[in-house]
């Protein structure tokens, strides 16, 4: 199942060794479009779901100690299905919580745009840039304020 979770300080390391996994530990806050949320949304773009989950990934690590002044990295990767609860009260409609440890394959970083003061000033969704999963060192220069070239 594809996952998007904030980035913890555990994961600087493997990010900035460009690494395809990532180990994360039991009962790590995540967000996704688990089978009950297909279920409950017949019909719907699993593209547009997973926008969705990975705008509450953003909300939720905007929400953390510090992140008002400084972007936030939100990690997108699979994990077997088997390794996630469906939901957890913190999270809302997409909220999972991982029920095992598992390893992440790691697809993407996504780092906002914005500081979270600032993106609560916006009215809009925060925007998040891309940066594939060989592109973690820059992730993390961008989100400690270096330029994004190459991204």
């Amino acid at each position: 199942m594809r996952i998007f979770a904030p980035a913890a300080p555990s994961d600087e390391a493997p990010l900035r060794a460009g690494a395809a996994r990532i180990d994360l530990e039991a009962g790590r806050l995540a967000w996704g479009v688990s089978a009950q949320t297909l279920a409950e949304n017949p019909g719907a773009d699993l593209e547009d779901l997973e926008y969705e989950a990975i705008q509450d990934a953003a909300y939720a690590a905007f929400q953390e100690e510090g992140a008002s002044d400084r972007r936030i990295i939100i990690l997108a990767g699979d994990v077997p299905d088997s390794a996630v609860e469906e939901r957890s009260a913190e999270g809302g409609a997409f909220g999972l919580r991982l029920r095992e440890g598992a390893q992440m394959l790691l697809a993407s970083a996504h780092v906002s745009e914005l500081v979270g003061a600032d993106a609560a000033a916006d009215d809009t969704d925060p925007a998040l840039l891309w940066f594939d999963r060989s592109e973690g060192a820059s992730a993390l220069a961008f989100a400690e304020g270096e330029d994004a070239a190459g991204s």
